[in-house]
Parts: structure tokens; sequence; C-alpha cells
């Protein structure tokens, strides 16, 4: 994202793989305050010198479970860094603007899902059309 230091950036995409970690049930079960607990569980953890206690932390407090090769490997590359205070003195101080740019991410990701979905489907009611996948010749002329 433009605007963002390199050191916001990699903040904000270890809050990313720890967002997608949370459970879609728990999401659903707090639907209206799940963005204020991710911010407030961020921030409260965050005021620990080892980045390890924080992430550790936020998982046991979120029910998080880190999935994917990607957000397995983000996460593992944060913890060998060993830019620990760097990345919690942001999470301390400019949560509010880490939290809102993983917003932002997630709602791309959640658009470009859908307009997947919507081409799928797209294709799927043409394909019950009659005559396709024949030759244009072969199509009977209504």
């Amino acid at each position: 994202m433009e605007g963002l230091n390199q050191q916001q950036q990699r903040a904000a995409a270890l809050l990313a793989a720890i967002w997608r970690g949370i459970p879609s049930s728990y999401k659903s079960r707090y639907r209206r305050t799940i963005w204020q607990q991710f911010e407030d569980n961020i921030r409260s953890a965050a005021y620990t010198n080892s980045l390890g206690k924080f992430i550790n932390s936020l998982c046991l407090n979120l029910s998080v479970e880190i999935h994917g090769a990607d957000d397995v490997e983000l996460v593992n590359d944060a913890l060998r860094e060993g830019s620990d205070k760097v990345l919690l003195k942001l999470m301390r101080e400019e949560t509010t603007l880490l939290v809102l740019v993983v917003r932002l991410w997630n709602q791309e990701r959640r658009e470009e899902w859908e307009a997947r979905q919507a081409d799928k489907e797209t294709e799927e009611a043409e394909s019950l059309q009659p005559g396709f996948g024949l030759p244009v010749e072969k199509r009977e002329i209504e």
C-alpha cells in the first residue's frame, strides 16, 4: 500500500496473516465488534519486549490458527528477522492505522473473490444454454 514505509507494511502483513487465522465462526459471532476486538487485542498484546510473546498472546486471545504456507512463512520470517522492538512499537503506537490497512486489504480480497464467483456463475449459466459448445453454424437459430 502506498504511503506506508517498509516496517509498517511488514507489520500490517503480519497482522493480516493473523487476521486470516481467526476462525470464521469467531468473526461471525462477534460480527459487530470483531475489528475493535482485533485492534484492542493488538494494542494490549504489544506491551511486551518479544514479538513471539506478542503473536502467541494475540493468537490465544482470538483463537487464531495460522494456516497456509505463505502465512506461516510470513510469521516465521517476522520472528527470525530480529526487529521485535520496531514492530512492537508500531503495533502499540500505530495500531489503528495498521488495522485500517488490514481492513482495506481484506475488503480488496473479498471484492476479488466476489468478482471471481460472479464470473463462475456467468460461465455456468452460459454453459447451460442450448447449443453451448457447438460451432456457430450448428447452433439452432431461433
